[in-house]
């Protein structure tokens, strides 16, 4: 099932991402170095705070306050101009690992290290940041590599959301956020979290 649209205005006045990792650490019982073992699942989360609207306004997001389905939201990249990708989209099936195969995009266009790209599996939006920066070749093809390892494969030739990508997942709602202040303004912040 499709996830809740949130609205694209207002902009949320803070976002915070960060990654909940799948990560597995080995530590020695004595002396000895600390050994980290990728696995996938690692996921993203997002801390975001609104800036204060109308009790009328602040309707708009109650879809936040649903406890069964996903939310899905824009990720703000905030002087970042993600110019004219073309039409990106996945490069063969059953990609696994932490690089992704892309097609379609414009001869020359660079993705920076950092920026965010995502696309749906089965549905449901899926988040990933590239670890370094690469450049589209002459056939409109690139292979992207990820900060995170792939945690589901995505079809070939889904599309993927680069100059405004997507995260979705379950909200939580900072209670005391729900306020409606002295001056009639509520001041919303959130919590989203990737389900898988």
């Amino acid at each position: 099932m499709a996830g809740l649209v949130l609205p694209t205005t207002p902009r949320p006045s803070a976002m915070t991402p960060y990654p909940i990792s799948a990560r597995g650490e080995m530590r020695p019982a004595s002396r000895g170095p600390v050994t980290r073992v990728l696995r996938p699942g690692t996921r993203w989360a997002w801390d975001c705070q609104m800036p204060p609207m109308t009790y009328a306004d602040s309707l708009a997001w109650d879809d936040l306050l649903s406890e069964h389905e996903t939310v899905v939201m824009e990720i703000l990249q905030p002087g970042l101009d993600t110019g004219e990708p073309g039409s990106p989209q996945i490069n063969g099936s059953g990609q696994a690992g932490m690089s992704l195969s892309l097609k379609g995009l414009t001869v020359g266009y660079l993705i920076r290290k950092g920026q965010w790209l995502s696309f749906q599996v089965s549905g449901q939006w899926y988040a990933y940041k590239a670890r370094s920066a690469v450049t589209v070749d002459g056939s409109g093809n690139v292979t992207v590599p990820l900060r995170t390892m792939l945690r589901r494969s995505p079809a070939n030739s889904a599309v993927v959301a680069i100059q405004q990508p997507k995260a979705e997942g379950y909200a939580t709602v900072d209670q005391s956020s729900l306020e409606i202040a002295a001056d009639r303004l509520v001041r919303l912040k959130f919590l989203l979290e990737e389900r898988d």
